[in-house]
């Protein structure tokens, strides 16, 4: 099957498809961006960039460049990885050729503030012209905006679910550029009130149904951010500042009423569970050019305090009280990044870039866990629960990208990571990491702007400290266990990609990749000895590392219009993972815990622009996972997830309206728990069926929206 594939992807670079350039002729690359870095980041030519002017998105009545970039054809708007540092979770989005310095700040906030009037295309860049950028990634967007504006976004609105109360929703921001100096500020603010109710079924291992739990779980959801931008000229160069003040805040009261089959009362366990976070990042660049050279300095400071309060009562059948335990949590977390880079073309053929890369990280995670069965509050310990985990890292770098012709361009990189690890408290040791990364890409341009690629390269997962610190899930009777001997996993890929486009306004990119997978990261059975002496030793599941594995995996972006419904177009966004890996408990072949299998987003939209109204419907679907521990196989899915839409912007002053009708098909969640008895190569002795449902299907969302 991925022989088939890949012979016939390479086929296709023979042909010659006809092609319609989004843009009557490309403008040229002095307007790209008002810094002096837009020409060294761009090829002289226009091959590797696809380009929609802003009067290609008039027919969508756009506010923000958001909207815009949502409609771009071919591309999928990505965030960026959750890793450490800055390379590898930075996006695929550019703004004037630059990188927004925010890794909290997310993409989808920074392009809703910048109102679609300031935008003067959106490209795609693939091939060359992505040449020495820091995610090392294939596609990018670019966002080019006008060189003076001064303009704002706005929008309030509300969700009106089965609780019947109306959660409010707002945002404002205000933007302006005046050649070199830009500036922004915007605020936002969001509430949930949802209720999310279920049931479980029990069942022994003969597969007797034993016992019947209803599970209703009210939760209240808050977060609000402000964020502001400035830059200027500097020193010969241009600095960039930004910065975001961020709070969560969520609860929910979580019961489980215990019943036998007839209906008979066997008790009830209460939860309530609180949350709260706050976040602070800083960002700031500088650019500029020594000659033929470009230098761009980054830094980036990351704050996060978060806390979590939980107090779980049991109660028999009677009424009576049988224990009450509490877990309280805070998890302090750092990142402090400092990257340098200088590039420079050779020629019309040679690009050259070299840089580094230093951070500091850490988090201070501490849990308090009490029980009380009637003779007052015991602690417990739970190993490796309260631990201070230090990271200091450093990268070092160099790309040379060079166009071999007119049509084929090879772009080669090499790093190497080195950092440190050091844990104390619960754990109490340190561990050296190190490192290279290479990385080759041939690209190879045909039939106008159609091109593919191929490439090879080592990719090192970045660790999740989380990962290194325990805590307890009490209402699932599980120990999320911390493991400090958990290792980075790594992994060979070879990628194919595509990045084509039809005549007709119609495009699809397709990237294949196999894994050679070493060190893969999932679940590792943690014995550690009992509180007391005496006590049998504690056998919980943290995250680890299990072996060699393998996977392969296809990523799909299609965008096209509807043949023979006017002003119709649908997107099509997923992914298919095919994984294996030796299960360290039962020596046989599985899959890798908690990669889901498929996932599906597709939005159909249809446009009546002369009546300014459009509507459309959003399906998301993700297929199941599943999680090996070392006694249990849990399986998880969800949806599909339908939401439909109706918007007009037939208002004064452009004001856009949308009504949604979310969860239309009334989705669910589902899960199911089989439990092994001494671990899964023994018999089933357990199995638990669960499923929830949102209380009202669909529910109401309102949004009113307009710029100033």
């Amino acid at each position: 099957m991925l022989t088939r594939v890949l012979a016939a992807i390479f086929a296709m670079s023979g042909a010659a498809y006809a092609q319609t350039s989004p843009n009557a002729a490309l403008p040229g690359e002095a307007d790209c961006t008002p810094t002096p870095q837009c020409a060294a980041a761009l090829p002289p030519t226009s091959s590797d960039r696809v380009a929609y002017d802003a009067g290609f998105f008039s027919r969508f009545n756009p506010q923000t460049a958001l909207d815009m970039v949502r409609q771009t054809p071919g591309f999928s708007l990505d965030g960026g990885d959750d890793r450490r540092g800055f390379s590898g979770a930075v996006g695929n989005l550019l703004i004037d050729g630059l990188r927004p310095t925010a890794k909290n700040q997310s993409l989808d906030t920074i392009l809703s503030q910048i109102p679609a009037s300031q935008v003067v295309r959106v490209e795609v860049l693939r091939g060359d012209a992505t040449a020495g950028d820091a995610s090392g990634r294939a596609v990018l967007l670019n966002v080019v905006r006008t060189p003076n504006a001064g303009s704002g976004v706005w929008g309030t609105g509300f969700e009106y679910t089965s609780r019947e109360v109306v959660a409010p929703r707002a945002n404002i921001s205000y933007s302006g550029r005046n050649g070199n100096v830009e500036w922004g500020l915007g605020g936002s603010m969001l509430t949930q009130a949802r209720s999310l109710p279920g049931w479980r079924r029990y069942y022994d291992g003969t597969n007797t149904y034993f016992e019947f739990v209803d599970t209703p779980q009210p939760r209240n959801l808050g977060e609000a951010q402000i964020n502001g931008n400035i830059a200027f000229p500097l020193a010969g160069g241009r600095l960039g500042l930004r910065g975001q003040v961020s709070g969560f805040s969520y609860d929910n009261n979580s019961a489980f009423f215990s019943f036998t089959p007839a209906g008979g009362a066997l008790g009830d366990l209460v939860s309530d569970f609180e949350e709260g976070r706050a976040d602070y990042e800083f960002g700031a660049n500088y650019d500029r050019d020594f000659g033929p050279w470009a230098l761009e300095l980054v830094s980036l400071l990351n704050r996060r305090a978060y806390e979590s309060d939980e107090t779980v009562t049991t109660r028999d059948a009677a009424g009576a009280v049988t224990a009450i335990i509490t877990q309280a949590q805070e998890r302090d977390s750092g990142e402090t990044i400092l990257r340098a880079a200088m590039s420079r073309r050779l020629g019309e053929a040679h690009r050259i870039e070299f840089g580094a890369e230093g951070a500091f990280n850490s988090l201070d995670a501490s849990l308090e866990l009490t029980r009380d069965i009637g003779a007052g509050a015991t602690p417990l310990t739970i190993p490796n629960a309260n631990v201070l985990v230090e990271e200091e890292r450093a990268e070092f770098f160099a790309v040379h990208s060079w166009r071999l012709g007119p049509n084929w361009a090879l772009d080669t990189r090499l790093a190497w990571e080195t950092s440190t690890l050091t844990f104390t408290g619960d754990a109490n040791q340190s561990v050296d990491l190190n490192y290279f990364k290479p990385s080759i890409q041939l690209t190879r341009t045909f039939g106008g702007n159609n091109q593919l690629r191929a490439r090879v390269y080592r990719d090192i997962g970045q660790l999740d400290f989380d990962d290194f610190v325990s805590a307890t899930a009490i209402a699932d009777s599980l120990i999320n266990g911390g493991n400090p001997d958990l290792a980075p996993q790594t992994s060979w890929r070879a990628e194919l990609g595509a990045d084509l486009r039809f005549p007709g306004g119609a495009a699809l990119g397709l990237t294949l990749t196999h894994h050679w997978i070493s060190d893969v990261a999932d679940l590792v059975l943690i014995v550690a000895p009992g509180a007391n002496p005496g006590d049998p030793p504690i056998r919980f599941d943290a995250p680890g590392n299990i072996g060699d594995g393998e996977a392969t995996s296809l990523d799909v972006t299609f965008n096209t219009p509807v043949p023979f419904v006017p002003g119709a177009r649908v997107s099509i966004r997923g992914y298919l993972w095919e994984t294996e890996v030796t299960d360290p408990v039962t020596g046989q072949p599985r899959i890798i815990s908690r990669r889901p299998e498929s996932e599906l987003n597709v939005e159909f939209r249809q446009d009546f622009p002369q009546h300014r109204l459009a509507w459309g419907v959003n399906f998301f679907k993700q297929g199941e996972f599943q999680v090996y521990r070392f006694n249990e196989v849990d399986t998880s899915e969800e949806g599909p997830w339908i939401d439909v839409f109706v918007e007009t912007t037939a208002l004064p002053n452009n004001m856009r309206l949308r009504l949604w009708a979310a969860n239309a098909f009334d989705g669910t969640v589902n899960r199911e728990r089989r439990f092994f008895a001494p671990d899964r190569t023994g018999p089933l002795v357990r199995r638990e069926d669960r499923e929830r449902f949102f209380e009202r299907a669909p529910w109401v969302i309102v949004q009113l929206s307009g710029t100033f």
